[in-house]
């Protein structure tokens, strides 16, 4: 009876002491995760930032945005998501706000292809003119890289959507085949830089070897959780990947 007695307080101490380095490691992780809030504005950079009043509220905490837009027919750079979809936003107002800052805007172009490009590039070229954006604050990304090869000749920051299925669908030869694919086009020199949603980040970061940057988004992730995670400790300390992108929906999200 004494022997389980003191077996019963043995384990009870030993709960206690795991409860609390449970809670010291959490402590520690939440504060070094306030510490590291608002230090990574170059690299945290606000995901679909598609309307002036979300702009507005985030623009404090995120000077660099990334907006979704959709070249239409009548030149218009309208800012929406889906092609089937306008809010009759153009980059415009966009523009306007931007130039009072040294912000940055990553361009998400939904159908940018070989006919409409040279028409872009005209286009995009006046707007970057008449509101004295330099065109180091852009990041032009679009699935079809071939065409972003004006763009960068013309010396836009480029970038290649790279749109493969989650790794975890792939078998090994799969994804070492995409990987050949990324290799390949970063050797064009078309693009400056590759952007891929966050779950494909161990396997580009490790396996494309070519002189280009990377660019991901983890846009269910918070900056909060971002800077808690291991993964994103990481992906911060990489010097490679230039932009996070994060989620922080705020009133004015569309």
């Amino acid at each position: 009876m004494i022997y389980g007695t003191n077996h019963i307080g043995m384990k009870r101490k030993i709960l206690v002491v795991v409860v609390v380095l449970v809670l010291a490691i959490a402590a520690w992780i939440a504060w070094n995760a306030i510490f590291e809030m608002g230090k990574h504005e170059d690299k945290l950079w606000l995901h679909r930032c598609n309307s002036m009043e979300k702009l507005r509220e985030k623009i404090e905490d995120y000077p660099n945005v990334e907006i979704d837009v959709v070249y239409r027919d009548n030149g218009i750079f309208d800012v929406t998501h889906d092609a089937d979809t306008t809010f009759k936003l153009p980059l415009d107002s966009f523009f306007n706000y931007m130039s009072k800052s040294d912000g940055h805007m990553w361009l998400d172009v939904k159908n940018l292809n070989g006919d409409n490009a040279d028409e872009m590039l005209d286009d995009l070229d006046s707007l970057t003119s008449e509101y004295g954006i330099e065109k180091g604050q852009l990041i032009v990304e679009s699935r079809d890289w071939r065409s972003l090869d004006a763009f960068t000749d013309e010396g836009y920051y480029t970038s290649m959507y790279v749109d493969f299925p989650k790794p975890s669908k792939l078998d090994e030869e799969e994804i070492d085949s995409c990987m050949d694919y990324l290799n390949m086009v970063a050797r064009t020199g078309n693009v400056r830089a590759l952007s891929f949603p966050g779950w494909w980040y161990d396997d580009v970061s490790e396996n494309v070897d070519a002189d280009i940057d990377l660019l991901t988004w983890k846009h269910r992730t918070t900056q909060l959780e971002l800077v808690c995670l291991p993964e994103g400790r990481e992906m911060l300390d990489d010097e490679r990947l230039k932009v996070v992108l994060v989620k922080s929906k705020g009133d004015f999200h569309r």
